[in-house]
C-alpha cells in the first residue's frame, strides 16, 4: 500500500490537483493510512501547496479524519509547508470547521494545528482568544497537542529547546486565564520548564470551566473527614486557603460527596492531630503545607509515613522534626530496639515528558537511575551530616513516583539489574543472563544510609493495607527492626549483595 502513494508521488503525467486527488481517493478507500506512507503525502503538500494550497487544506483535514497525526508525524514536513505558504487562509479554514462546535471536527483539526502554525507561534497567538471563544474544546485540544509537539521536538528535557516560541502563546494563555479569574502564577508553581508551566495553567483554565464549586459544600463535605477538618481547621478556616488557588486537589476531592482517598488521608492524620498525636507534632507547618498546591503531594507522602511508622511501632517512638545534634531538622525521629534511626521522607517530582504527555523513559542501569539520583541528593543535602553528627542509624523512604522510581527501579538499584540477551554476533544463540551491579557501590551509600525504604499508595483505597513497598537492609541493622518496618509499609525486603 505505501508503494501506491510513492507511485503517485513520482507519476509526472499527474498534475498536482489530479495526485491530491488520487491521494484522497486512496484514503477514502483504505482508510488510516499504512506506515510511510505519510512521506509521500508531505512531498506532494511541499510540491504542490503553491497551485493547490486549499485542496492541500482539504486533504489534511481528509488524513486526520482517517488517522492519527502525531507530534513526530511524517506528515508534519507537509503541514508546516501549507501552514508557511498562506496562514490566513490557514486562519479561515479552520474558523470554517469550529464554527457551530462539532466536536468531531474540532479534534480532527487540532492534530494539525502544531505543524500549520510551526515557526509562526506569534500568529498562533493571535488565533488564540477566538478559538477559545468559538470553540473551547478546538482551544484546548490544539494547545495540548501543541506541547507535545514541542515535547517532541525537543532534546529530551522538557522542550528547553523551544522557549522562545512558546512565549507568545504563554502570554496569550495568561491573558485568558486571567480574564477567567486564574493567576498563572499559582499554576506555575516551582516548575522550571516552559511548557510544563503552560500545560499546569492550561489544565486549570480547562478545569475552571468545566466545573463550579459550591464553597458551602466543600465545607460541609470536609466536615465528615473529623481528623482533617481538625488539622485544616487548627487557628483558621480552611476555606479562604483554598480559594486561593486555581484549583487545589483537596478542592476536587470535596466537591464529591465522600472518596476513598480523602477517608484514606483522614485515617493518616488520625495519629498527628491534638489529642492522638505527640504534642511537639508540627501540626500548623503541616495544615499550611497541605492547604498550600505545590506542597501537598510532598505533605501527603509524609503524612503517609508518619502514620505508617506510629501505628506498627507507636506515637511515642515516632518524634516528627526533631532536630538533630548537627543542627538539621530530619523528617522523623524512630526510637526503637535501643537504636535512634533518623528518618527523610522524599517524593521524587516528575519528568517533564509525563506532566505534558504521559510520556517518560527510564533507564534499567543502575548507575544511571533515578534511583540513585534520589538517594544522592537526599545524601548530600541531609542524610551525611546527621550520620557524621550522631553515629546513630539513617533512614530515607522514598514514594514511588511513575515516571521516576518504582519498586523494579529501586530494586535493580538495590540488587542488581538481571534480563535476558541475545549476543550480537550470533543469532541463533541460546539466550544468555545479563547482569549489573547494584548501584550502592556509587556514592558510599552504605557509610552513611543503613536502611532504604520505597513505597506505593495502592489505588484501592476502600480498605488496608492502603499501601505497599520494599526494605533494603544496607548495614546489617537488627533483623527485628526491619521485621517491624516492613509490616508497617507492608513490604518486602530486598537483599543488597
Amino acid at each position: 500500500m505505501t508503494g501506491d502513494f510513492l507511485q503517485i508521488q513520482q507519476d509526472s503525467s499527474l498534475n498536482c490537483s489530479q495526485k491530491l486527488d488520487e491521494i484522497k481517493g486512496l484514503i477514502q478507500n483504505i482508510g488510516h493510512p499504512p506506515p510511510g506512507s505519510l512521506y509521500y503525502v508531505s512531498d506532494i503538500f511541499e510540491a504542490c501547496v503553491n497551485q493547490n494550497h486549499t485542496k492541500c487544506l482539504e486533504t489534511a483535514y481528509l488524513i486526520s479524519k482517517e488517522s492519527t497525526v502525531a507530534a513526530s508525524s511524517d506528515l508534519g514536513r507537509g503541514l508546516e509547508a501549507i501552514g508557511i505558504h498562506d496562514i490566513n487562509a490557514v486562519n479561515q479554514f479552520i474558523d470554517k470547521k469550529i464554527q457551530g462546535q462539532y466536536l468531531r471536527k474540532a479534534h480532527y483539526l487540532a492534530a494539525l494545528i502544531p505543524h500549520f502554525y510551526r515557526g509562526q507561534e506569534n500568529e498562533m497567538a493571535h488565533q488564540m482568544s477566538n478559538w477559545y471563544n468559538t470553540c473551547s474544546y478546538f482551544f484546548f485540544r490544539t494547545l495540548e497537542n501543541t506541547l507535545k509537539c514541542f515535547l517532541e521536538e525537543s532534546s529530551g528535557h522538557g522542550a528547553t529547546d523551544f522557549s522562545s516560541e512558546i512565549q507568545p502563546i504563554k502570554d496569550e494563555l495568561e491573558d485568558i486565564a486571567q480574564l477567567e479569574g486564574l493567576e498563572p502564577d499559582n499554576a506555575y508553581q516551582d516548575k522550571n520548564y516552559e511548557v510544563v508551566k503552560v500545560s499546569i495553567l492550561l489544565n486549570d483554565l480547562e478545569w475552571s470551566t468545566k466545573n463550579t464549586v459550591d464553597w458551602s459544600t466543600i465545607q460541609s463535605n470536609l466536615s465528615q473527614y473529623t481528623h482533617l477538618a481538625a488539622l485544616l481547621s487548627l487557628n483558621n478556616n480552611p476555606i479562604p486557603d483554598l480559594q486561593q488557588h486555581n484549583t487545589h486537589p483537596l478542592t476536587k476531592l470535596l466537591r464529591l460527596d465522600y472518596t476513598d482517598e480523602l477517608a484514606y488521608y483522614d485515617h493518616c492524620i488520625e495519629l498527628i492531630t491534638p489529642g492522638n498525636g505527640q504534642n511537639s507534632d508540627p501540626t500548623a507547618r503541616l495544615r499550611n503545607e497541605l492547604l498550600t498546591r505545590k506542597s501537598f503531594d510532598s505533605t501527603i507522602a509524609e503524612i503517609e509515613v508518619f502514620n505508617a511508622l506510629r501505628r506498627e511501632l507507636g506515637v511515642n517512638a515516632i518524634e516528627i522534626e526533631q532536630q538533630a545534634p548537627n543542627g538539621g531538622v530530619p523528617d522523623a525521629k524512630i526510637t526503637t530496639g535501643g537504636e535512634t534511626i533518623w528518618v527523610e521522607v522524599t517524593l521524587p517530582q516528575p519528568q517533564p515528558s509525563y506532566e505534558v504527555a504521559r510520556r517518560y523513559s527510564a533507564s534499567m542501569n543502575p548507575e544511571e537511575s533515578d534511583a540513585r539520583a534520589n538517594v544522592t541528593k537526599k545524601l548530600r543535602s541531609q542524610i551525611r551530616d546527621v550520620k557524621n553528627a550522631t553515629g546513630d542509624l539513617t533512614m530515607l523512604v522514598i514514594k514511588n513516583e511513575e515516571s521516576r522510581v518504582d519498586d523494579e527501579i529501586v530494586g535493580d538499584y538495590i540488587e542488581g539489574y538481571t534480563g535476558i540477551g541475545i549476543p550480537q554476533d550470533d543469532n541463533d544463540a541460546d539466550p544468555i543472563i545479563l547482569t549489573a551491579d547494584s548501584g550502592l557501590q556509587y556514592d558510599n551509600v552504605p557509610d552513611h544510609l543503613d536502611i532504604l525504604v520505597n513505597y506505593n499508595t495502592l489505588k484501592n483505597l476502600s480498605d488496608p493495607p492502603y499501601i505497599e513497598g520494599q526494605v533494603a537492609n544496607l548495614t546489617d541493622v537488627d533483623q527485628g527492626i526491619i521485621d517491624q518496618l516492613a509490616d508497617a509499609f507492608n513490604a518486602e525486603e530486598l537483599t543488597p549483595p
